[in-house]
């Protein structure tokens, strides 16, 4: 059978395995009408990835008709992501950069749904054919390729991480090709001549260049696999002289990696620059790198072929075959299969043990998201031992065959221990079935059929969808796993991101044509801003401006839960004034702030204006430095704001107060408090407490160094599950509940909050009850607890203050902001958009410094006058990374013409 054929049945073979495989193993989400969409109570697939594939549609379109139209323009920065931040840095890491995202922008928005799960299906199909791709290359056999595909695709990895994010599914695509190029170098490269015609780096430096392109997180973990990879090729191609040439292969290596950076630097430098600007993590500790839990090895033990998550990201699951091969390989005396043996060992060991997870996830947490390259190894076991399943020696049908057994016994000792978080009904079956494969390939041994057989094809064929279709069951069914409730019903994601909520905020669109911010106070998916072309003060986004994270924790409010995904300003007049916020919706009507007034209703939402809201650039001739901001709690820091601006130097112009108590102009008294210490046992874990309230205040419940310990109430259970975080406090007042959610160090997105402010309905005078729910059993400590209060009239004086200064005529579009302003004095200017290096301004047609103003926003300096002010922005590293991959796509194909024009010289 010639090459052409070869691949052409293996193609073939895979499409139909994948077919019947995807029916089998996702029927409970057709059965029970449920989407790809992960976002039922936890949000990520919603309002990140589904928010940023549907924007970026139109964001390609909105291109593409700007240059139709002979006004050529690209959007760069986006006031609905958070508070406002750049396009391709934030959204490089859902959607930007992807080559098979383009296809979004063929797709109205409208359909955008279907698409996304078109685009999960397309990538785990891609993924197999890479698979294929290489295993040609190496000369596999093909069935045991087609089989290996199928195992590589229909993984834990694939079922749970790729479902719920699916860019994650990119690097299993990705890897094969990288491994495909470094082979082609290596086959080719008879002499260490970089450019000799013999050479051929191309599909290396493409791969590169798409890995980069791509997305920059997965790229760090593949060019680390892919040193790996070529380090233990080089022992194989490479058998005389190794010092020397060792060096010259890290060299050549490193100019084709370099020159895949370079085509791909026009996305992948300004993202690189927005990582390093990202305020996400304030770092781990490091006692959660020595070890995981005993549950975690219990379950990474019995999930090899089972239907579980280990924890850490660790999704492995691999069907049934996969053990077969596991197990012959690990009981194989061949010289040629120990480094199968030693990969696979090497893997297991990195899985286990946290600093790899550490150090595979960039330094951030131990994540084991690198486990793609273990379903690779395992799927490459597969393709490479199947013909040999049916010749096994007798050492290794015993081996194969007690090691079966021991598995059953283990999952049946965990299924009768009683313990839910260890044990799964899914993974007997699946003990069940790796017997019948080992019986079959014993069978077809006796009988003394090979792998060619029809039969035998047939029915490990067979089996193989089955166990597809169980892995699918328990995994996802609601009746087992219920995987599928983490996900939103179909057709479902366009109402849920256009509710009631969102309706009222987009009517006033075409009523105020201003430009101003909204909030949804409730609304559970924080970027709806985005979706649905508001500005808000909303964001969850993985690469979040360090300055924006720093800022809004720095209010100490509760909606805030972790340094990427933050939700208003919890109902406080002055933030949402000097945020511009001119519009809220919300279901509770205790629960408004001063100043608002009622617009409309609908159903059970209303839609409040607020009088006091700032337009996006407003004058201050007082101010204070960022120190003395520092020292101030949220409350104050608010009051501080209003009349005075946050700078990081003073000019000599402006009135700069030392006293920071008067000019916050709160009061703060202590709280007669009995959590300085308190130990929760049980469920029940209430306390309550009388504070005085006076409606013409506003009243915060202010608590400082709020830590939260779990050993006291888990002591026997910390061996097996590890230290857990707090759930966090859910307090309830008259009409109002919110929560607080307590921030631990070995929580992986710990980011050292400790403070914690509430506020309280200040809507009528008297003593007011607030009750605490800890929703976690172990011990909470408290350095200190203050009641904070201030003046209503004081706030909206200071407000209307800053009405007299606030600037006329604003405007933002193409990537430019502008307005007019008169002062009688020498003042600074705050824009409400957050500070970047990427932003340039003017001030009557005359360059000026930009400063770093209140925590996040801008800054300009102005003297008395009438003044127009142009803000233009450019993404921060877009030029230079453009001039980067044309360099790097010139010098591309100065290699192949030279590749080409030697090939031709040695052919003749």
């Amino acid at each position: 059978m010639g090459k052409k054929q070869k691949r052409r049945k293996c193609f073939l073979l895979y499409t139909g395995f994948f077919l019947m495989m995807c029916v089998v193993s996702f029927f409970p989400f057709f059965a029970e009408g449920k989407s790809f969409i992960w976002g039922a109570g936890i949000e990520d697939g919603l309002s990140q990835h589904f928010t940023s594939l549907a924007y970026y549609g139109r964001w390609l379109r909105e291109i593409v008709e700007s240059v139709l139209s002979g006004h050529p323009h690209i959007p760069m920065w986006n006031m609905g992501i958070g508070y406002g931040a750049d396009i391709i840095s934030t959204l490089n890491y859902y959607a930007i950069g992807d080559p098979l995202n383009l296809l979004y922008g063929f797709v109205p928005w409208k359909d955008t749904e279907i698409m996304y799960h078109v685009m999960i299906i397309l990538r785990m199909y891609l993924a197999g054919i890479a698979f294929i791709l290489y295993c040609i290359k190496m000369k596999k056999r093909t069935y045991g390729t087609v089989i290996g595909a199928v195992a590589y695709v229909f993984c834990g990895f694939c079922f749970r991480l790729g479902i719920r994010h699916p860019f994650f599914l990119n690097p299993m695509i990705y890897f094969p090709l990288l491994c495909m190029g470094i082979e082609e170098i290596y086959m080719s490269a008879k002499d260490t001549k970089i450019f000799r015609g013999t050479t051929r780096p191309f599909l290396f430096i493409l791969s590169v260049a798409l890995s980069a392109i791509s997305n920059y997180y997965f790229l760090y973990m593949l060019t680390i696999f892919s040193v790996i990879y070529a380090w233990i090729r080089f022992y194989k191609y490479v058998e005389t002289d190794r010092i020397h040439k060792f060096f010259l292969i890290i060299r050549n290596f490193a100019i084709y990696y370099m020159i895949g950076i370079s085509m791909a630097a026009v996305i992948l430098l300004p993202s690189v620059i927005g990582f390093l600007g990202n305020g996400r993590n304030a770092g781990v500790d490091l006692q959660t790198l020595i070890v995981y839990p005993a549950k975690f090895y219990i379950l990474l033990l019995s999930n090899v072929v089972g239907y579980g998550n280990a924890g850490n990201n660790t999704n492995i699951g691999y069907l049934p075959i996969a053990g077969i091969a596991i197990l012959f390989v690990l009981f194989s005396e061949r010289m040629k299969h120990k480094k199968y043996r030693l990969c696979f060992i090497g893997c297991i060991i990195a899985l286990a043990l946290p600093m790899f997870g550490y150090i595979f996830n960039g330094l951030s947490y131990a994540s084991n998201r690198w486990s793609f390259v273990v379903s690779f190894i395992v799927a490459l076991l597969i393709a490479e031992m199947y013909p040999r399943f049916f010749m096994m020696t007798k050492k290794q049908k015993i081996g194969i065959g007690s090691s079966i057994v021991i598995y059953n016994i283990f999952i049946f000792l965990l299924n009768i221990s009683g313990d839910e978080k260890i044990s799964c009904k899914g993974n007997q079956i699946a003990g069940i079935l790796l017997f019948i494969f080992y019986g079959l390939f014993v069978w077809f041994q006796a009988k003394g059929w090979d792998s060619r057989k029809m039969l035998t094809r047939v029915l490990i064929g067979a089996v193989v969808i089955i166990s597809a279709g169980v892995h699918g069951y328990y995994r996802f069914s609601s009746k087992q796993k219920g995987y599928t409730e983490e996900f939103l019903d179909y057709h479902t994601a366009n109402q849920l991101l256009r509710s009631k909520d969102i309706q009222l905020l987009e009517s006033m669109k075409k009523k105020d044509t201003s430009l101003y911010r909204v909030h949804a106070q409730g609304y559970p998916y924080k970027n709806y801003g985005l979706y649905d072309d508001l500005n808000t003060i909303s964001g969850y986004y993985s690469i979040t401006s360090a300055d924006v994270t720093d800022t809004v924790n720095s209010y100490q409010t509760l909606g805030m839960q972790y340094a990427d995904k933050y939700c208003g300003v919890d109902q406080r007049t002055g933030l949402l004034s000097l945020s511009g916020v001119k519009y809220i919706t919300t279901s509770n009507r205790e629960d408004i702030p001063d100043g608002f007034t009622k617009i409309k209703t609908k159903g059970n939402i209303t839609l409040y204006k607020n009088k006091n809201a700032l337009p996006f650039a407003y004058a201050y001739d007082r101010a204070v430095t960022k120190k003395q901001y520092d020292r101030a709690n949220g409350a104050e820091r608010e009051q501080m704001m209003l009349d005075h601006i946050v700078l990081d130097d003073v000019p000599q112009y402006l009135k700069d107060h030392k006293n920071e108590k008067k000019i916050s102009g709160v009061k703060v008294t202590d709280v007669s408090w009995k959590m300085k210490k308190l130990v929760m046992l049980g469920r029940k874990n209430n306390l309550e407490v009388m504070l005085p309230s006076d409606k013409t205040k506003e009243t915060y419940l202010y608590f400082k160094n709020l830590i939260y310990n779990d050993s006291a109430s888990h002591g026997k259970d910390i061996v097996m599950g590890g230290k857990k975080s707090s759930k966090g406090i859910w307090i309830e007042q008259k009409g109002v509940s919110q929560k607080i959610y307590i921030q631990s160090r070995f929580n992986p997105y710990y980011f050292g909050r400790k403070d914690y402010i509430v506020k309280l309905n200040g809507n009528f005078s008297g003593q007011q009850k607030i009750k605490m729910a800890f929703l976690s059993p172990g011990t909470y400590q408290v350095e200190q607890v203050h009641l904070i209060e201030a003046d209503k009239k004081q706030i909206l004086k200071k407000l209307q203050e800053r009405k007299k200064n606030e600037a006329k005529n604003i405007k933002y579009h193409d990537n430019q902001f502008e307005a007019k302003i008169y002062l009688q004095k020498r003042k600074i200017l705050c824009i409400t958009i957050p500070y970047s290096k990427g932003w340039e301004a003017e001030v009557d047609g005359k360059k000026t410094p930009i400063l770093k103003a209140n925590g996040m926003y801008m800054g300009v300096s102005l003297k008395k006058g009438s003044h127009k002010i142009r803000m233009t922005y450019r993404t921060p590293g877009l030029k230079e990374g453009m001039w980067m991959s044309v360099c790097g796509w010139i010098i591309f194909c100065i290699v192949y013409y030279i590749y080409r024009r030697e090939n031709c010289k040695c052919k003749s």
